[in-house]
This record gives C-alpha cells, structure tokens and sequence, in this order.
C-alpha cells in the first residue's frame, strides 16, 4: 500500500526538478541570482525546530548534493536518488528523508546517520547565509524555466 506524500505546490516543483537543477548546477552555481533562489522544503530536526534550515537556497541543495555524500542515496529499487527533505532525532537518529530517483519517483528513506545529512546542510545554509545576496535572487520558477531553454 503506497503512502501519498503531500508537498506544496513549491516543494513538487522542487522535488520534480530536482535532476535538472543538480545536472545543471554548475551553470546554476555560477549565477546567484539562481544559486540564491528560495527553496522551502520543510526540513526540521527534533530539539532545534526548523530555523537552521529556513535559508535554505538552490545553491544551498547543490551545494550539499555536491558536498555530502550522504545526501545522494540509493533507494530500495538500487537507483540513485537525492534526498530533498530530511528530519529527524538527534540523540535518538530516528529520522525520515524524502528521496527523488532519476526518473523523478518520490520515496521516504532513513538515512544510516541523519548527522552526517544535517550537519553539513548547516554548515552551508550558514555559509549562504554569512556571503553577499544578490538583489533580486529569482525564485524556484524562473531557475527551472531558464534551465529548460537551451543555452545561449
């Protein structure tokens, strides 16, 4: 019996283009109006809330998929997948990840260690957030629109 995931209309748009965000991040990375796009995934981790995770960007996701290793998984059909939303326990390491595959399936996995998911994603969420911000950054939509259009 398979279990409906409910997502806002953002974090579907983020989970589906997940793939075409992270296949083109160099290109995203490189501009920070994109890098600095808003993502509100909900992450959350018991005893600290959500407020470390509240700034998170594109550039912040990229980053991390980059960065940690963890936080690029294989899933129970053995595809590759990128968790896009994470909570759980500290002391207990009790937790629930969402994980995206290549062909865009949506599935909760545990990872082995949420420390070595939220730690990092810390880090970076702070490193965004302590550099210069673009302006204008655009939001979730316009990035997607722009990587679908081939490039100049």
């Amino acid at each position: 019996m398979s279990r409906t995931i409910k997502l806002t209309h953002e974090q579907q748009l983020f989970t589906e283009s997940a793939w075409l965000l992270y296949n083109n991040r160099e290109r995203i990375l490189a501009d920070p109006r994109m890098a600095y796009a808003p993502i509100d995934m909900g992450n959350w981790l018991m005893y600290s809330g959500v407020g470390a995770f509240n700034r998170a960007t594109i550039g912040v996701y990229l980053d991390w998929w980059q960065e940690c290793k963890e936080a690029v998984a294989i899933n129970t059909d053995g595809k590759r997948g990128l968790i896009v939303r994470f909570g759980g326990s500290p002391l207990s390491a009790l937790n629930k990840c969402l994980m995206v595959d290549e062909n865009g399936a949506l599935s909760e996995t545990h990872a082995q260690n949420v420390h070595f998911l939220w730690r990092p994603f810390c880090d970076i969420c702070r490193r965004y957030a302590d550099s210069e911000k673009p302006d204008n950054p655009y939001c979730l939509e316009e990035v997607v629109q722009k990587m679908a259009q081939p490039q100049k």
